[in-house]
C-alpha cells in the first residue's frame, strides 16, 4: 500500500510512505506505520493506494493496481481507525481497507524485546515449522492492529528472534496494563500461514520479571477444544529472554 497527500505542507501527490509487502494473502494485516505530520488549521487530503508486486524489484508504476481510496487525515485521527471500500476504475468490489491513527509525540521510551519459542506444533510435511511472531496493540475498542511482525526462522521448533526495540506509545499506547497481543504461526509461501497460537499480557508484566512467569504457553483455542483442556496438552511456550 502507498500512502500520498495532497495537502499544503507536503505539496502536491507527494508520497508519504509505504507498507511492507506481504506475499499471497487477499486479507494482509501491515506492520509498517507511517508517520504523518497532523496541521490543525488546513485540511490534508490522504490518498492511498494498493498495488500487487509480482516481484520484489518490481516498481508501482509495472505493478497491478488493486484501488484507491481518499479521506482527509482529520477523519482518521477523529475516528482512531476507520474502514473505507477500495475503489477501481473497472471493477465494483474490491474489497475494504482499515486505517488507524495514534499519536506518537510525547514519549520516547523504548521497549526492547527478545523472544526464543521451545517445542512449538508441527506444522509442516517434514516435521518442523518455519515460524514467525506478531505482536498487536490493542485498540480502545477493543480490537488489536498489528504493530510489529518478526522475521521467519526456517524449518524449526525452537526458534531464536531477533532482538527488536520498538517504542512503548506504539506498544501500548504508554498504558502499562493494557493487553498486548502475542500470535505465532508458521509461514507458508502461498499466503496460507498455520496458526500455532498466542498469549496475551501487558507491558507491567514485561517489567515486572519476579512476579510474573518468564515463560507464556502458546494457546491454539482448536486444540484445546480437541483435547478438552487434558492434561497432555502440547501447547508450546515462548519464553522472554
Amino acid at each position: 500500500a502507498v500512502v500520498s497527500t495532497q495537502s499544503a505542507h507536503y505539496g502536491r501527490g507527494m508520497e508519504l510512505g509505504r507498507t511492507e509487502k506481504i506475499k499471497n494473502s487477499l486479507n494482509p494485516s501491515f506492520a509498517e506505520s507511517i508517520p504523518v505530520i497532523f496541521k490543525f488549521e488546513e485540511q490534508q487530503n490522504i490518498r492511498l493506494r494498493v498495488f500487487d508486486l509480482d516481484d520484489p524489484g518490481q516498481s508501482i508504476g509495472m505493478a497491478d493496481f488493486l484501488g484507491e481510496l481518499e479521506m482527509t487525515l482529520g477523519q482518521v485521527i477523529s475516528s482512531k481507525s476507520i474502514t473505507r471500500s477500495l475503489v477501481h476504475p473497472r471493477f465494483k468490489e474490491c474489497g475494504t481497507v482499515t486505517l488507524t491513527a495514534m499519536e506518537v509525540g510525547g514519549s520516547h521510551e523504548i521497549a526492547c524485546l527478545k523472544f526464543e519459542g521451545v517445542g512449538l506444533d508441527k506444522k509442516d510435511f517434514l516435521g518442523k515449522s518455519d515460524p514467525y511472531y506478531e505482536i498487536a496493540r490493542q485498540n480502545t475498542d477493543g480490537t488489536f492492529v498489528t504493530v510489529y511482525r518478526s522475521e521467519t526462522i526456517q524449518c524449526t521448533l525452537n526458534p531464536r528472534w531477533r532482538q527488536q526495540e520498538i517504542s512503548v506509545k506504539r506498544l501500548c499506547q504508554n498504558l502499562p496494563d493494557q493487553p498486548i497481543l502475542f500470535s505465532c504461526y508458521d509461514h507458508d509461501d502461498d499466503g496460507s500461514h498455520d496458526f500455532i497460537g498466542y498469549f496475551t499480557l501487558t507491558l507491567a508484566q514485561l517489567r515486572d520479571r519476579n512476579a510474573t512467569a518468564t515463560s507464556w504457553e502458546l494457546i491454539n483455542p482448536k486444540k484445546q477444544k480437541k483435547k478438552e483442556k487434558s492434561t497432555d496438552c502440547d501447547s508450546a511456550l515462548i519464553p522472554l529472554l
